[in-house]
């Protein structure tokens, strides 16, 4: 008998088929008793019409005996000859069953005494002459009348005794099969049915969110891999969970700073916005004072050849002018000082357009740095801040700049109507000694060089004021690209903050559907 620990390690389908094939074995038994039992009672059966063929044989054998020995005709004799016969045959065909064990030996001596009383009576009616002796023999039969009911009870009886015989075995067997099927589905629902109940009962709390189940079992059948896998896929969803839920809680923390830095981005970009609004109106306005500065720089030039035409006039007037020549060559004197502060002027003015030059390439390099670090404001925000910085200084220095560039601009202004005053006195002086000058054409002619200076240094400074308006306007419109450019990142600022927002949403749920697990 296999033990309790080698039918729990079986295989589900070893088990059924073991349990099943017992139930089978215990129902063929019982088919094969039945069938015995149901062939043991068709020989009883026939061994029973056998002795009633006997007991009627002989009943029509007496009764026509008892007939012909009353009426003595032959149509009796012939039945009673028939009947005589069909005895004899009778009892010869159960001695032939008895010794072929068609019939049980114990029957062999009722039979010979069956068979030595139809000799007798055939002995004693072939003696009988006289109806009286035919009665007689009739007393034979009914003695062999008696002996075959005799048989027929005994065969009825052990007919009876193996019907029941066989119906306690088929109880037995029954009881048994009963039993056997009881164990079967106890052994069933013991190494079947419990373990599956505990898997479902697993899997369920499993689907509740429980997953602190465990299951141990050293089944090596399919439902101890059930229960085992099902402890495998408790740890794996616990770990699973477990990362799940780290990783929910630093997504939902990574999201809430992303939104804190994306604020902070969106504050800094709308600064910067405002600051570059504020350098894009310098700049306008600087444009304007450029463009003022050429202007005047070509009244300047226009003036300069104004003088230029009556330096010459005064050339040939120079003869009548000299008494007043040395009045002319202390202002003219003047005059020359004035111009060379006017060339130093202008010279501070070209280092002044020096610098804004230098600082529109870097507001340039800049603005494209501001560009390169608006695509990655998503990604790195504070690099566009520190942008932003270096184009505010840069705004702060060309303000600077603008500034010295009005003073120079009112300096050379001052400087250009003290030549002009200085100018106007020498013509006046110039006509007041008309008559006395004489040997003045030297002079005039150093006069009409230094005024084509000024027109040379008037046309130089119109000029490089163009060149500083033309930068100007480039820096206005780089810093117009750099606003937009502020405005696109606004944009993707406010909607990388809207998308953090809704990240952190995303986290704090699945963080709360993870604690919906128990680990």
């Amino acid at each position: 008998m296999l033990s309790a620990l080698r039918i729990r390690n079986l295989t589900v389908t070893r088990k059924l088929a073991l349990g099943f094939g017992l139930l089978l074995l215990l129902a063929l038994l019982l088919a094969l008793i039945g069938e015995h039992g149901l062939r043991s009672s068709g020989k009883s059966l026939q061994r029973i019409s056998q002795v009633s063929t006997l007991f009627d044989e002989t009943v029509f054998t007496r009764e026509a005996n008892y007939n012909y020995a009353l009426k003595a005709e032959p149509e009796y004799l012939s039945a009673h000859d028939e009947h005589q016969k069909n005895l004899s045959d009778a009892l010869d065909g159960l001695l032939n069953d008895i010794q072929e064990k068609r019939w049980p030996a114990q029957d062999l001596a009722a039979v010979e005494r069956l068979r030595a009383n139809f000799g007798d009576y055939i002995r004693e009616r072939a003696r009988a002459d006289t109806g009286e002796n035919l009665l007689a023999a009739n007393e034979r039969l009914l003695a062999l009348q008696e002996s075959i009911n005799e048989l027929y009870y005994a065969e009825e009886e052990r007919a009876a005794a193996q019907v029941s015989d066989i119906r306690i075995l088929l109880t037995a067997i029954t009881l048994l099969a009963m039993l056997s099927g009881a164990m079967v589905a106890l052994v069933i629902s013991r190494q079947i049915v419990n373990p599956l109940r505990r898997a479902v009962d697993a899997a369920q709390r499993i689907a509740d969110g429980d997953l602190t189940v465990q299951l141990h079992s050293q089944r090596s059948d399919e439902l101890g891999m059930l229960l085992r896998s099902i402890n495998n896929m408790s740890l794996s969803l616990r770990d699973v969970i477990a990362q799940i839920g780290s990783g929910s809680h630093q997504l939902a923390a990574s999201a809430s700073q992303l939104a804190s830095i994306t604020n902070q981005t969106q504050a800094g970009i709308d600064s910067q916005r405002s600051e570059t609004d504020m350098v894009a109106t310098a700049m306008n306005e600087m444009s304007a004072t450029v463009q003022e500065v050429a202007q005047n720089s070509e009244q300047a030039a226009s003036a300069a050849q104004e003088a230029d035409h009556e330096a010459e006039n005064a050339l040939q007037l120079s003869q009548q002018a000299i008494q007043q020549i040395e009045v002319l060559a202390r202002d003219v004197g003047v005059s020359a000082e004035s111009m060379a502060k006017l060339r130093q002027e202008s010279e501070r003015i070209g280092g002044v357009l020096d610098v804004i030059k230098t600082v529109a390439g870097q507001t340039n390099l800049l603005a494209l740095n501001a560009a390169i670090e608006a695509a990655r404001a998503g990604e790195a925000g504070r690099g566009f801040a520190v942008v932003a910085d270096e184009v505010r200084n840069l705004a702060q220095r060309t303000q600077n700049s603008s500034e010295e560039i009005e003073k120079l601009i009112a300096g050379l202004q001052e400087i250009a109507g003290e030549s002009s005053r200085m100018m106007q006195t020498s013509v006046d002086q110039t006509h007041l000694s008309v008559n006395g000058v004489r040997d003045t054409g030297a002079a005039l002619a150093a006069i009409t060089r230094q005024v084509s200076n000024i027109q040379q240094m008037s046309a130089l400074i119109a000029t490089a004021a163009e060149e500083q308006s033309a930068v100007a306007e480039e820096i206005n419109r780089s810093v117009s690209t750099v606003r937009d450019t502020a405005e696109e990142s606004a944009s993707a600022s406010a909607e990388i903050s809207s998308a953090s927002n809704e990240l952190a949403r995303l986290g704090n749920d699945l963080e709360r559907l993870v604690g919906h697990f128990r680990t």
